[in-house]
């Protein structure tokens, strides 16, 4: 009669079964998390200029407070002249005001001011006013209906294979 010896130890086919399977399982897991890193750093992006634009609507109401009572004209010179001296927010390149939809960018115009580090300090934003750039944020206004505005960043935020520039479109890509 044959013998079976009885062997107790790992073979080593399953060995190597078991260690793919574990770096199958850390490839899923590094690369889920990367995601949730970008998602986040995308979402304290939106945090931040969230507090921009509600910043920026009381600006334009202070403001629009002190030029109500001066023709067009004057009124843009005015705004242009106390955002610059109250708020440290210089006038902004036109160009930007593509970037914002229609409900902004109507018939009335828009007016464009880089939001400067002042500025962002000033809004209680200096982690991010360290980490930027005069300029990195922008606001553009409706000239005739100040409450109407938006938030840009010039640069774009790269996510999901699209570059968004708005605020509104962040949060909107966000929402789904």
């Amino acid at each position: 009669m044959i013998k079976f010896k009885n062997n107790s130890g790992i073979t080593l086919i399953a060995l190597v079964i078991t260690i793919i399977v574990i770096l199958i399982l850390v490839g899923i897991t590094i690369n889920g998390g990367k995601e949730l890193i970008k998602r986040s750093k995308i979402e304290s992006l939106l945090t931040n200029m969230i507090t921009i634009k509600s910043n920026a609507k009381v600006y334009a109401e202070e403001i629009n407070a002190e030029v109500w009572d001066l023709g067009d004209q004057d009124k843009v010179n005015k705004r242009k002249e106390l955002f610059q001296s109250k708020y440290k927010m210089s006038e902004g390149d036109s160009s930007i005001i593509n970037k914002v939809d229609n409900s902004i960018n109507d018939s009335n115009g828009c007016e464009v001011y880089n939001i400067t580090r002042e500025t962002l300090n000033e809004m209680g934003l200096s982690s991010l006013a360290n980490d930027s750039e005069d300029g990195e944020f922008v606001v553009v206004y409706n000239s005739k209906d100040f409450t109407k505005l938006e938030i840009v960043y010039p640069s774009g935020v790269p996510y999901d294979n699209s570059t968004y520039y708005t605020l509104t479109d962040l949060q909107d890509k966000m929402r789904e």
